[in-house]
């Protein structure tokens, strides 16, 4: 009883850090699309048409029924199951359509051959820091172009995410405060997780790259 008193509390602790990070990670770049296209709106609208104007809203309604979804199935499904690379990587480039468009940034996904697959938790982990990159660089970095390119070896699956934004200090950034960084932390404790790591390389002026790199085990030991 003693033991379970004190395993208890650190189970608690660590289903909500899960719960917060599924929350940041699938529901947060929608709503980022969407305010982000809003506050485009709000400075642009005079000059747009109104087939634009009935196209822009068209896009935050998808973005919005889109992060609705995720919410729903945050709530009810929190543990992934394994759906398949085709359905995987189709969300991600899903998500990224919508972000694209909602941002304006042209956005270029390079996925893997389809010639190995990923389990559960590579997935999830891609999913992501995919997403979370992408954001970072829309929303932070302000730039005009990402290049996404997932590589899978037999051993190893290397991620690169770059974009030729505005750039910032990591360091400075990950000694603030835990909300500022959150993001950052976020994406280097994913791949932690999975013993790999990640690196961000990033100065003012000239954009960022994050490189995760993931070791890859049998897909079959990792869905027991």
């Amino acid at each position: 009883m003693a033991m379970q008193s004190k395993v208890e509390p650190y189970l608690l602790f660590e289903e909500r850090n899960r719960i917060a990070e599924e929350l940041h990670d699938r529901i947060c770049p929608h709503l980022f699309g969407i305010t982000y296209a809003v506050h485009s709106a709000e400075h642009e609208w005079e000059e747009m048409t109104s087939a634009q104007h009935l196209a822009l809203l068209r896009d935050i309604q998808e973005a919005a029924a889109e992060a609705t979804r995720e919410l729903r199935k945050t709530i009810y499904d929190l543990s992934v199951s394994d759906h398949g690379d085709a359905s995987w990587l189709g969300g991600v480039e899903s998500l990224l359509a919508s972000q694209a468009k909602l941002s304006g940034v042209r956005i270029r996904f390079r996925p893997p051959a389809p010639d190995r697959r990923l389990g559960v938790h590579h997935q999830k982990a891609l999913y992501r820091i995919i997403a979370e990159g992408a954001a970072n660089a829309i929303r932070h970095g302000e730039c005009s172009a990402i290049d996404i390119k997932l590589t899978l070896r037999p051993c190893s699956a290397t991620l690169r995410i770059s974009d030729n934004g505005k750039g910032f200090d990591c360091g400075a950034v990950l000694q603030q405060d835990e909300s500022s960084g959150f993001g950052l932390r976020s994406m280097k404790t994913l791949a932690a997780a999975l013993g790999g790591s990640l690196q961000i390389d990033s100065e003012e002026g000239g954009g960022t790259r994050i490189v995760a790199r993931l070791p890859l085990s049998d897909v079959r030991e990792e869905k027991n």
